[in-house]
């Protein structure tokens, strides 16, 4: 019986001693896959660049080239206005390395002073700055605050945006191809819906600003968006009841909210 019962206790004792050799593995291994991913954390922040009051250089790739603007994703939550380059297509997919100046007056925005692309060979200059920067199309977040969201019923509720010259309706883009005078002509709409899910009518837009072209670029894996509105003229009742088209409007910003 004494026999028997050391012998058990041996038994015990070695499982314990596996049971814990496991645990310290187990436990080893946890602590090394957390110091990694801590790692590799870590490695792909820095990869981010710290924006700071006035001149900053960065490097990244280009994703999105439109109009005047760049979208960089190594700077996060930036766009990079690029004044007076007109070839400026010619970067997306390209590696850039870039000086421009940031100012907390536009937090979303960074104007570049010369840009570097790697080319065969090594990094050539490509851009230079001579022109002063232009900001009349940038709409800022803060700014945004200003155009109200438009509540639209239908074709007859007009006073959903008579009276207002700023609004926002979120809506998909619709482009149509008409015939005036003997040519073809590219039109755009945006389609709203109201509450219930159902296509209230259509706001035409007119122009598009060199900021709203390119966030239609960088939003292109989204089919609808906020459109940030100028409210123009109302189309008039028997065609809008006809065609569903409420008004006219420019498109000043579009951003997903």
């Amino acid at each position: 019986m004494i026999f028997k019962n050391t012998k058990r206790a041996r038994a015990l004792g070695i499982a314990g001693v596996c049971a814990l050799t496991l645990a310290i593995v187990f436990a080893g291994g946890v602590a090394c896959k957390k110091g990694a991913d801590s790692a590799a954390g870590q490695a792909a922040q820095e990869k981010m660049t710290t924006i700071q009051e006035g001149l900053n250089e960065f490097q990244g790739t280009v994703k999105v080239a439109s109009t005047k603007y760049l979208y960089i994703p190594e700077i996060q939550g930036m766009d990079v206005l690029v004044q007076g380059m007109s070839d400026l297509a010619s970067l997306e997919g390209k590696a850039v390395k870039v000086v421009g100046d940031f100012n907390r007056e536009r937090p979303s925005l960074l104007v570049a002073n010369t840009i570097e692309a790697q080319e065969e060979g090594g990094y050539q200059s490509v851009f230079a700055r001579t022109e002063e920067p232009d900001f009349s199309d940038y709409v800022d977040l803060k700014d945004r605050a200003a155009y109200p969201a438009l509540k639209i019923v239908n074709v007859n509720k007009t006073d959903a945006w008579e009276g207002k010259t700023l609004g926002k309706v979120f809506g998909k883009l619709q482009k149509q191809t008409v015939t005036e005078g003997g040519a073809s002509k590219d039109t755009y709409r945006v389609a709203v819906n109201d509450d219930n899910g159902k296509l209230a009518g259509y706001v035409i837009l007119d122009q598009f600003s060199d900021y709203s072209v390119y966030y239609l670029k960088k939003l292109r894996l989204f089919d609808s968006f906020w459109f940030y509105l100028n409210i123009k003229s109302t189309v008039e009742a028997k065609a809008r009841v006809k065609t569903k088209d409420l008004f006219h409007a420019d498109a000043a910003c579009i951003g997903l909210f």
